[in-house]
């Protein structure tokens, strides 16, 4: 009998840790001086870090951005449709570019025979840094969905830019 009182006696005393209450202890008691320690020194080696990347690589990229671009680049604005759509946007086109970074200017069709797969070879080429092309046919579509009202025409064919993509966009 005298295991049983012990037994009650010992579950009657509750453990060390269990009297202190949780989330008793803050940043700065000495009992977390290792880990305040090493929280401290990887935050001021990351912070470092970063501060050291900053100053290495954003000083490159301000100095790409600094005078971008030096002069107008030069586009291409080509007539494939003839009609009054492909007049009337490569009119506008070329009036309004020398506002803008990049300088259109009026190219005759016929500099592409195979088409507008002719006009994206130049551009993959270089040739141009950006080409607008009015896609053949497009004044006789909106014309016909005009007298036969058609929901499958679809607007966004009637024009068609392409660019050479390996610049920074931002920069323009």
């Amino acid at each position: 009998m005298s295991s049983d009182s012990d037994t009650v006696q010992l579950s009657a005393t509750p453990p060390a840790a269990a009297k202190e209450k949780p989330f008793c202890r803050h940043f700065f008691a000495p009992c977390n001086a290792v880990e305040r320690r090493i929280y401290l020194i990887t935050l001021v080696k990351g912070c470092f870090l970063i501060v050291v990347t900053i100053f290495a690589v954003f000083p490159i990229y301000w100095g790409s951005l600094w005078k971008t671009p030096v002069r107008p680049l030069n586009g291409w604005v080509v007539d494939f449709d003839g009609g009054p759509i492909g007049q009337f946007v490569a009119a506008q086109l070329v009036a309004t570019s020398p506002a803008t970074k990049v300088t259109l200017m009026g190219v005759p069709a016929s500099h592409f025979p195979g088409g507008p797969n002719d006009l994206i070879n130049d551009v993959v080429e270089q040739h141009t840094w950006v080409a607008v092309a009015i896609n053949p046919g497009a004044s006789a579509r909106l014309q016909a969905s005009y007298v036969n009202p058609n929901a499958t025409y679809n607007g966004t064919e009637a024009i068609t830019m392409y660019a050479a993509e390996a610049r920074n966009e931002n920069a323009l």
